[in-house]
């Protein structure tokens, strides 16, 4: 059976406003059973999370705006716009053939 990973832990002190801190305190005390350290770890956790998707919708936004993608991209949809149909299409024949079989079956 593997051994489950150990999670490494970094000690550090932060300084928290005190309204900050009670505001906190009073969201804890009203979920079941949650520290103080984990709600602070969460909630660095999800902050860290919004700021990385962030930085990645900036850079998918920055493409809109490059010439040479913008021309690839066109290009590349050029190419695959016939297979793309081909398989839309066989897709919906394949589902609707699906679809007639198992209605059939159950009569």
């Amino acid at each position: 059976m593997p051994v489950a990973a150990k999670r490494q832990f970094q000690n550090t002190t932060v300084r928290v406003p005190r309204h900050v801190y009670e505001q906190a305190k009073a969201v804890i005390g009203r979920t079941q059973g949650l520290s103080f350290n984990e709600f602070a770890v969460r909630a660095i956790e999800e902050k860290v999370r919004r700021l990385t998707e962030e930085e990645i919708d900036a850079a998918f936004a920055q493409m809109a705006h490059d010439l040479d993608y913008r021309r690839d991209s066109v290009l590349l949809a050029r190419e695959f716009e016939r297979s793309d149909w081909e398989a839309l299409g066989s897709t919906s024949v394949h589902e609707h053939a699906k679809t007639r079989t198992s209605k059939t079956r159950s009569r």
